[in-house]
């Protein structure tokens, strides 16, 4: 009787773990309360192995997204997944890493890799005081980040401006890549970064607030090859430091 009764249990957790292997992930997203915030649809596949056709976030498209569930995860109270997203983005944003949702309602993202043009970042940054030809890709990688509205609880990860050259009214500067560490306390994102070539070297500090506020501090330094055509408008800007940094601040909201 012993017998029967262990292999009654046996297949009863065979057939629970199957049917948990195999729920459709629609059925999950109709009966799990998610963020305001994520919209998906076109789902297929399962919980555990599956994709949706399209994830927007706050109304941004960030086309479709493939996920693999971690089932390790799941026994320290989270729901993790391994993801991949951008096909068809409006923003042309591609990237992957991992991302979950742990029981006290916190949504993360940990070692997440994203890439999306300048040109899109242009859309949403505060508008340039001059009219500046910008090319290239920003690449975004997130060591880890808590999300809470506005924009986060905590974070921190890097930004790399793949670039070579920026087109101005005057001339080209040649720059070279820009590299920027980032960081994230209660919604207030702060960013500090700069870039050196042959032809200028250049630092800023930049403080997003949360009600869209910002403080900018930056300077740049001309190099042995800066571009005569701008050293003859070097007269106009108030007199470099003892270190021949050229010096500005910018304050707004956008």
């Amino acid at each position: 009787m012993k017998k029967y009764f262990l292999l009654g249990i046996g297949l009863l957790f065979i057939f629970v773990v199957s049917a948990i292997v195999h729920l459709p992930a629609q059925v999950l997203v109709d009966n799990v309360p998610l963020p305001r915030q994520l919209k998906l649809a076109g789902i297929e596949g399962t919980v555990w192995q599956g994709s949706a056709s399209n994830v927007s976030w706050q109304n941004e498209s960030f086309g479709e997204i493939q996920w693999t569930l971690l089932p390790s995860k799941l026994l320290s109270g989270k729901a993790e997944a391994q993801i991949r997203f951008g096909q068809g983005s409006d923003m042309q944003l591609t990237g992957r890493g991992a991302v979950g949702y742990g029981l006290n309602g916190t949504l993360y993202a940990e070692n997440l890799m994203a890439s999306l043009p300048v040109s899109q970042v242009i859309k949403m940054a505060p508008p340039m005081p001059i009219p500046l030809t910008l090319t290239g890709n920003i690449e975004l990688t997130v060591k880890r980040l808590d999300y809470a509205a506005p924009y986060c609880r905590a974070g921190e990860g890097t930004v790399v401006w793949n670039t070579d050259k920026i087109g101005t009214p005057l001339d080209e500067l040649v720059v070279g890549p820009v590299v920027a560490d980032v960081t994230c306390s209660d919604s207030v994102i702060a960013l500090n970064g700069g870039q050196k070539s042959a032809q200028v070297e250049s630092e800023a500090e930049v403080v997003l607030q949360p009600d869209r506020r910002y403080q900018s501090k930056a300077w740049f330094k001309p190099g042995s090859e800066f571009p005569k055509a701008f050293s003859d408008q070097l007269a106009w800007l108030p007199d470099p430091d003892s270190e021949g940094r050229y010096q500005f601040t910018y304050n707004g909201r956008f």
